[in-house]
């Protein structure tokens, strides 16, 4: 008698859930996680792309949330038919660097977010811009430069000069060769100037504008004049230790080389013999990015 009633209330639920249309209900599933781009500067804004499968077998809403690092930052309702995948878009911007896992249901993804950066300009010298007096190159100048993080990109370089023509007229109509080298002397940048850009008035500073040349290494800063006695000289620096300037020459295939011995005599001729006492005056303009402040 009892298992005849079980038999007739199952056949009646079966009936009305029957009639009333009743399905299974929807199943859901995050298939796929992305996160654009996943390493920025902070205060970027970041897109999130989850797609969302329906497995069941009627249409449902699931709601999608996102989190950081496990708190809910926003949720999403999305109606998705039953076998389809549905995508929920989400953005977000973040003031903070640092490393941070982003997720939607199962799914997670990592976000790396970087200080903000500025440039900021610095100038690179080795001189303490007191000159003794300016000297002919004979061939070239040339100063070996470390930037303090890079990249580095060079914008200016200021060279002190003077152009001296006493016994040579027209000489002013000369050219130079003003350059950057790679730490292997390789030419990055090359431009000509006359000699006429110095005055003959005094040793006097004189800015070059560069063209955004960028550099991840230490490089160097090459004058090649081929000055004879008379022509345009460089100011020389005797106040600091010289650990950066040299001389140079080119062999026949204009390949730029540091001359093997001085050019400039010997320390007991004259002070300029000494090569530690002679510091090019020439510097470098240039902008580092910096966290900013």
């Amino acid at each position: 008698m009892r298992k005849s009633l079980l038999v007739t209330v199952l056949l009646l639920v079966t009936l009305l859930t029957v009639s009333l249309g009743c399905k299974a209900p929807a199943s859901f599933e995050v298939v796929s996680l992305d996160i654009t781009p996943p390493e920025t500067i902070a205060g970027t804004a970041v897109s999130i792309i989850a797609k969302v499968k329906n497995t069941g077998v009627s249409e449902g809403t699931y709601t999608a949330t996102l989190t950081l690092d496990g708190v809910k930052v926003e949720t999403k309702d999305i109606v998705v038919a039953p076998g389809a995948t549905e995508t929920v878009n989400f953005s977000l911007a973040k003031d903070k660097a640092g490393t941070y896992t982003l997720a939607v249901g199962e799914l997670s993804s990592s976000l790396t977010l970087k200080q903000k950066l500025m440039a900021k300009e610095v100038e690179l010298k080795y001189d303490s811009n007191k000159a003794r007096d300016a000297l002919s190159g004979r061939g070239g100048h040339i100063v070996d430069f470390s930037p303090p993080t890079t990249p580095f990109t060079i914008k200016t370089i200021k060279i002190a000069g003077i152009l001296s023509t006493r016994a040579d007229k027209g000489v002013e109509n000369n050219t130079f060769d003003l350059q950057i080298l790679d730490k292997n002397l390789k030419v990055i940048y090359t431009v000509t100037y006359p000699y006429s850009r110095f005055s003959s008035a005094a040793i006097a500073w004189v800015n070059f504008e560069i063209p955004d040349v960028e550099v991840n290494d230490n490089f160097n800063v090459h004058i090649y004049t081929q000055s004879p006695r008379w022509g345009l000289h460089i100011g020389a620096d005797d106040s600091v230790l010289n650990e950066h300037s040299d001389a140079t020459t080119k062999d026949s295939a204009g390949n730029i080389l540091i001359l093997a011995q001085w050019p400039f005599g010997s320390a007991s001729e004259n002070w300029f013999g000494d090569k530690s006492k002679v510091n090019w005056m020439i510097r470098v303009v240039g902008t580092v990015m910096v966290p900013q402040e």
